[in-house]
């Protein structure tokens, strides 16, 4: 499965520069093992990724092996293929006599 992954840093305290280059090193190290499709950053901070894992439950545990975590918002959405998700609602459409 895919998931959308944005995040918000909060900002409470600027982060110790040994926090930062573990969470530059993760994230090099999942792009690298394909765990992320993908990682963009905000220019106002935080940012977004597609996420490869089997399960919701497999998407917590890899965030919360995030070093910078605890410091950031999250907002995951599951995310589907658009070919098959289209499929569908032209189905649907087509049973209610559209």
């Amino acid at each position: 499965m895919k998931f959308l992954i944005t995040t918000t840093p909060r900002r409470l305290q600027v982060p110790p520069v040994a926090l930062l280059e573990a969470a530059k090193a993760w994230i090099n190290a999942k792009l690298a093992d394909k765990t992320l499709d993908c990682c963009y950053g905000f220019i106002t901070g935080g940012g977004v990724s597609i996420c490869n894992a089997e399960s919701a439950d497999a998407v917590l545990g890899l965030l919360m092996s995030y070093p910078a975590y605890y410091g950031s918002d999250w907002k995951i959405d599951a995310l589907c293929d658009i070919g098959l998700a289209m499929d569908q609602v032209i189905a649907m459409v087509r049973r209610a006599g559209g």
